[in-house]
């Protein structure tokens, strides 16, 4: 009996003769962990996200506005943070995942892991969303699942561009939108400028996510992120819609999954390019705030 007491306060696998007070890791292997925390990050997600737009059109404005879909995205995006933030960094975006390669921060190795895990993540977040959406969907369009049109429902999963945008604006817009992304992104990790308090990362992200759709969302509904975008295209074409998601708006569908790749270098570039690369060693930095720069204000005052 002495014995037992000090086992039930360890653990089960203290009776069975293991030494230790923290709870049994049940997989060890790095690669494993990422991309189990990685996928579940990016369900979370998408399917926050893709069932703000869900309830947006199939209630035809009675649910929600497209505000309120700009709120969902940037919470759900917070939520997926706190999800895999610890194990995979949780990126949930291809384009984080290429343009933390190009600067060294991930391995190029890795990178075809955060890939998979991400349109994973993504494909079964529209399945998902598709399946509790799936009676107000077919009441809101008749049954007819149509990507143009009077009651298109293609839009819920994937993004498609305005009547009015060209390709070449819409490259552009998608270049832009990710470029401003990482570049905050970038901001907001570098350690030496003015990072936000530790744990409100996540929040602090999934508000800028909700500004740039809030600024940058209607010419094409700011996929900003090829795995977010691609995965769905490719449930909605073999869940009802057909390859007509692949046609609309003149081919379309290869634009976010290109601008964004490089919109992220840009942006991260630029970050680079004007802060970054500039920051003083500690010392140096110390001498010229309190020398060079304020002391001399100061007395000119």
């Amino acid at each position: 009996m002495k014995d037992l007491v000090p086992s039930a306060k360890i653990g089960v696998s203290e009776l069975k003769g293991q030494v230790g007070t923290q709870p049994r890791v049940w997989i060890k292997n790095e690669a494993a962990r990422v991309g189990l925390a990685e996928t579940l990050s990016t369900y979370v997600m998408m399917a926050f996200g893709l069932g703000s737009v869900a309830q947006v059109v199939t209630g035809q404005g009675a649910f929600g506005q497209y505000i309120s879909i700009n709120i969902a995205f940037g919470l759900a995006v917070a939520m997926g943070t706190y999800v895999g933030g610890k194990v995979s960094g949780a990126h949930m975006n291809g384009a984080v995942s290429f343009t933390m390669c190009v600067f060294g921060r991930l391995t190029w190795k890795m990178l075809p892991l955060y890939i998979c895990a991400q349109l994973l993540g993504s494909f079964l977040a529209s399945g998902t969303i598709y399946a509790i959406y799936y009676e107000a969907i077919h009441n809101y369009c008749g049954g007819n699942l149509t990507v143009t049109g009077p009651k298109p429902t293609a839009g819920i999963f994937a993004t498609y561009p305005a009547p009015y945008l060209s390709l070449v604006a819409g490259f552009v817009d998608q270049v832009f939108g990710t470029a401003m992304l990482l570049l905050c992104v970038m901001a907001l990790s570098d350690q030496k400028n003015k990072p936000p308090p530790a744990g409100s990362e996540p929040v602090i992200v999934g508000l800028l996510v909700m500004l740039i759709g809030m600024s940058l969302g209607s010419n094409s509904g700011y996929a900003i992120n090829p795995t977010r975008d691609i995965a769905p295209r490719f449930f909605t074409a073999i869940a009802g819609w057909g390859f007509e998601v692949f046609r609309a708006g003149n081919c379309w569908w290869w634009v976010p999954l290109v601008a964004p790749l490089i919109g992220g270098v840009l942006g991260a570039g630029v970050y680079k390019a004007f802060v970054e690369l500039h920051h003083p060693h500690p010392s140096e930095q110390n001498r010229v705030l309190g020398e060079d720069v304020h002391i001399p204000l100061v007395k000119r005052v």
